[in-house]
């Protein structure tokens, strides 16, 4: 079963790919065929064969010649990988589709503010929409997942508020007050907290890397900080247990 969950994601890595295309350029994205970025001719389906396209055309369109970008692979390898994780960390088949669409929606977040520095409303709102589901299929607590929303909300509005004080202009974008919202409701009370002090940890390891291999980075640089939510909330999602039991055998 396992195989059959990672071919999924395969096929639903090919779709994001174009989610994460489509919705920042305000397209439709269940309208229209595929088309070459480059000469826009449609593409067939034995062009969109999840990574076997790319391997076989040897990373060029058919059409045109065009070198084709390793993302897109990228994306279908990341999503396979993520669909065969859910289901080995899943009891259920409602476990299963709760942690891939969360990972998923976690994915599409991060590269299209990764791209255009913005978060989408749709992409919240499909998180939204799956955090309520979430609550009536799998009977979580909902007074948990209304402090979530709570506490993602008002901690990350407070932070944003500071900063447009400090800077005297937008410093920290309004949809990442939103994202932390929707995934207070996703995630739960204390899941949402360990993801909101997490991410500044992970924006700062990755931001040092990225200092030591030359990358420029200032604290008046505009930088997407999206991104560094999506992985906390992932890693939060996969060890919040341990998370919490390394704090209180460090701190307590």
């Amino acid at each position: 079963m396992g195989i059959i969950a990672f071919l999924y994601g395969l096929i639903f890595g090919s779709f994001y790919n174009v989610v994460i295309y489509r919705i920042p350029a305000d397209k439709s994205i269940a309208k229209g065929r595929s088309m070459c970025g480059s000469c826009n001719h449609t593409l067939a389906a034995k062009d969109l064969v999840p990574v076997l396209s790319w391997i076989f055309l040897k990373a060029r369109c058919r059409y045109c010649g065009s070198k084709i970008s390793m993302r897109y692979p990228i994306i279908e390898l990341v999503t396979g990988l993520l669909f065969y994780l859910a289901y080995a960390s899943s009891g259920s088949i409602w476990e299963f589709l709760f942690y891939a669409s969360l990972w998923s929606m976690l994915l599409i977040t991060a590269m299209i503010d990764y791209d255009e520095m913005i978060i989408s409303d749709a992409v919240l709102l499909v998180f939204t929409a799956i955090g309520l589901v979430s609550i009536l299929v799998m009977k979580a607590g909902l007074l948990t997942r209304v402090y979530g929303l709570a506490f993602g909300f008002g901690f990350y509005f407070a932070i944003y508020y500071v900063a447009k004080l400090i800077y005297k202009k937008e410093a920290f974008g309004f949809g990442d007050v939103m994202l932390m919202g929707a995934l207070g409701i996703f995630m739960g009370f204390r899941d949402t907290v360990l993801t909101s002090i997490l991410s500044f940890y992970v924006a700062l390891i990755i931001i040092v890397i990225m200092k030591i291999f030359g990358k420029k980075t200032g604290l008046r640089q505009e930088i997407p900080f999206g991104p560094y939510i999506c992985i906390a909330a992932f890693l939060v999602s996969l060890y919040g247990d341990e998370i919490v039991n390394l704090y209180l055998n460090l701190f307590m």
